[in-house]
């Protein structure tokens, strides 16, 4: 394929490869998920910290119901391109929403940084669409601040897909 529509043609069946089927049934709630990703930074901070650019990423299913159901575990990541020694990934131990008020928390699990395993995280922020405006990461004792972006994912049932191309 050395041409523009073939390459369109394969990377539309790429595309189409990757489409999760939802299983159709009215009786169980479809499950939003909220896809988080940010980036913050203090230099007030006491060096190494002062000069971490944070990447946050972060991936939760949202509690439907009333009362809510228990949403399965919630997981993201914190990374610096520059500084490896930030690659940490961390458990939520709980999501709040309220109103356009996001509040996550959670533990570090794992890290290249040893004494930041088991470290704090909390995350807040107010969510604008799909911005989130004064974002809030606090590692330990250390606040990151920054702004970051939110997606929710509303799955809907779907019963059949059905896709071809013609060359």
């Amino acid at each position: 394929m050395n041409n523009r529509r073939g390459f369109m043609i394969s990377a539309g069946g790429a595309a189409a490869a990757t489409v999760a089927l939802v299983k159709a049934d009215s009786d169980e709630p479809k499950t939003p998920t909220l896809y988080l990703h940010g980036m913050v930074w203090n230099r007030q901070l006491p060096a190494p910290m002062n000069d971490w650019l944070v990447r946050l990423d972060a991936k939760a299913d949202l509690p439907v119901g009333d009362p809510p159901a228990e949403p399965p575990p919630a997981f993201g990541t914190l990374g610096d391109d520059f500084h490896d020694a930030v690659s940490s990934r961390f458990q939520f131990q709980k999501l709040t929403r309220q109103a356009d008020r996001l509040t996550v928390t959670g533990v570090i699990t794992e890290s290249k940084t040893a004494s930041l395993v088991g470290q704090m995280v909390r995350i807040d922020g107010m969510l604008a669409g799909a911005a989130v405006q004064g974002l809030t990461v606090t590692i330990g004792e250390s606040v990151f601040n920054g702004a970051g972006l939110a997606f929710i994912f509303k799955p809907v049932a779907v019963k059949t897909i059905s896709w071809s191309h013609d060359d």
